[in-house]
């Protein structure tokens, strides 16, 4: 998962559900540009949510993939996040990705922009933001940031790796150790 903010602690993934809730909302919301992709691509378009809570920010991305293609399109959204605020609350920051999200892909979906998505590089897209770019919603800054990543694929590729190499199984135990070292505290006192 791209991440704005570089940090090495373990992040939690969003629940399987809310993510199943926004993958219908884009469903539902685009149902028109995909039909009309659909008919371009010979293949129905699905969009698929993934995201995690890190401890300094929220990750939200949504991917668009088209069955029987590898690279996807992919919006990713990130918001700072402070775990000991009362406010904002997750929920409220996940609100203003979503809608962050919402509104790069009505960019990407509309009539004229469906061919050139589906044949075309993203470079070739005008106004799209490939680094992380400052949005306002809600009052909020949402960082958003396009990609052709498969995020689908890339888990299905790390669920593997998980199984079946020895090596990517020592480096992710060691990455989980660097993260601890990272909050020693020392021993707790007595008393």
């Amino acid at each position: 998962m791209e991440r704005r903010r570089p940090d090495l602690l373990k992040s939690s993934p969003l629940p399987v559900d809310y993510l199943r809730m926004v993958s219908e909302v884009f469903t539902a919301n685009f149902d028109s540009p995909l039909k009309k992709l659909k008919k371009l691509a010979g293949a129905m378009p699905a969009f698929s949510g993934h995201g995690e809570i890190f401890s300094q920010e929220i990750v939200l991305a949504v991917s668009l993939s088209i069955k029987g293609h590898l690279a996807a399109t992919t919006v990713y959204a990130s918001v700072d996040f402070d775990p000991k605020a009362s406010s904002p609350t997750v929920e409220e920051l996940l609100s203003g990705c979503v809608d962050a999200i919402g509104t790069v892909f009505s960019q990407l979906l509309l009539e004229d922009r469906l061919k050139p998505l589906l044949e075309e590089p993203l470079s070739a897209l005008e106004n799209v933001p490939f680094e992380w770019t400052a949005l306002e919603v809600e009052r909020r800054q949402v960082y958003i940031k396009l990609d052709r990543a498969n995020l689908d694929l890339e888990r299905l590729t790390d669920d593997w790796l998980a199984k079946h190499d020895p090596e990517f199984k020592k480096n992710r135990k060691l990455e989980e150790e660097a993260a601890k070292e990272l909050f020693v505290t020392g021993p707790k006192r007595k008393g």
